[in-house]
């Protein structure tokens, strides 16, 4: 039934308001029946609708940065999306890991505890077969990764998380570590089991692949950085004071930059027909006198006048004027 009344509903609801019909306190008594939910003690919600925003947000971005590494390094189009993130027990997220599946259990300095970033073999074995020269088909799903496979998809693994930590940056910087790598659930115990965790589902697509990927957060790591996880944090621009070590390094890397310098003897305008009748020997004749100072320039902008000459064998320009900013010159 739809949310939204149409006139006609509308109107016969106020003419049994106004007739008597319907109890408006009953009405009331309904509607806050309604707003009453069940509290499970055994599982508390441990985050705020704010702080679930921000972690979708940190984690859409993670999922976009995602799709964007795999379509170039998979040469295929790859779609990573956020399709659900819950609040439940340890032992409840890895009752729904699939057996076999690749684990990664991964920590880092800023934060107390690990995490899991867990891949369906699906992927796993698309990646791979990719990588190898392969069209990206699965078969067998249900095979025990090797090492060799494991080594080759490790490396990409750190490339996912460095991604992670790069969307995390504006509320909490972190370097992570991958501790280990498992295959069976049951092997992977990074908290109590009745820890209440975040887990972060990501359907991924490409090629003719599809699967699923997760990351585990337990509520023991994110709850003391949980006060930066807000709208207003995730917003804000933060201004970084300006040093004069900053400023240095600034100078110093523009003084290196490369730029392109064109030193022009003149120039003219002429027909497509004289253009293409133009041969060997012929002079073509410039607006500029041959006394006249040539323009140098600097990135398509003139920035000198200087006089033609030689220096040490090779064609140079003796720099005659510098033209200062906002100075007009006739060209």
């Amino acid at each position: 039934m739809s949310d939204v009344l149409s006139q006609e509903e509308i109107d016969r609801l106020l003419s049994a308001l106004s007739q008597g019909e319907v109890n408006i306190e009953e009405v009331k008594k309904e509607g806050e029946e309604k707003r009453i939910r069940t509290y499970d003690f055994l599982r508390p919600q441990k985050f705020s609708k704010e702080q679930i925003r921000t972690i979708q947000m940190i984690h859409e971005n993670f999922g976009r940065s995602v799709s964007t590494y795999f379509s170039g390094k998979l040469r295929s189009f790859t779609s990573v999306s956020v399709v659900g993130i819950d609040q439940l027990t340890y032992d409840e997220y890895m009752k729904s890991i699939g057996n076999p599946s690749f684990i990664t259990i991964f920590t880092a300095r800023e934060f107390t505890g690990s995490a899991i970033l867990n891949m369906s073999l699906e992927i796993f074995y698309g990646i791979l077969d990719i990588l190898l020269g392969g069209p990206g088909e699965v078969s067998d799903t249900k095979r025990v990764t090797t090492e060799i496979e494991t080594g080759i998809i490790r490396k990409e693994v750190v490339n996912l998380l460095t991604s992670l930590s790069q969307a995390w940056v504006s509320v909490h910087p972190f370097i992570p570590v991958v501790e280990s790598l498992e295959t069976n659930p049951q092997f992977v115990q990074i908290v109590p089991s009745n820890e209440m965790v975040l887990a972060i589902t990501f359907f991924v697509n490409f090629g003719k692949v599809e699967g699923y990927m997760s990351i585990c957060w337990p509520s023991s790591l994110i709850e003391p950085i949980s006060e930066k996880l807000t709208t207003q944090s995730w917003f804000k621009v933060k201004q970084k004071e300006v040093t004069k070590e900053h400023v240095d390094n600034l100078k110093s890397s523009l003084q290196k930059t490369k730029v392109e310098v064109i030193a022009k003897i003149g120039e003219t305008v002429l027909t497509l027909g004289e253009i293409l009748t133009l041969e060997t020997g012929d002079v073509i004749r410039l607006k500029e006198h041959y006394d006249d100072p040539i323009n140098v320039e600097v990135n398509g902008r003139t920035k000198f006048f200087g006089k033609p000459g030689q220096y040490k064998g090779n064609y140079a320009v003796r720099v005659t004027e510098i033209i200062e900013e906002g100075d007009n010159h006739d060209e």
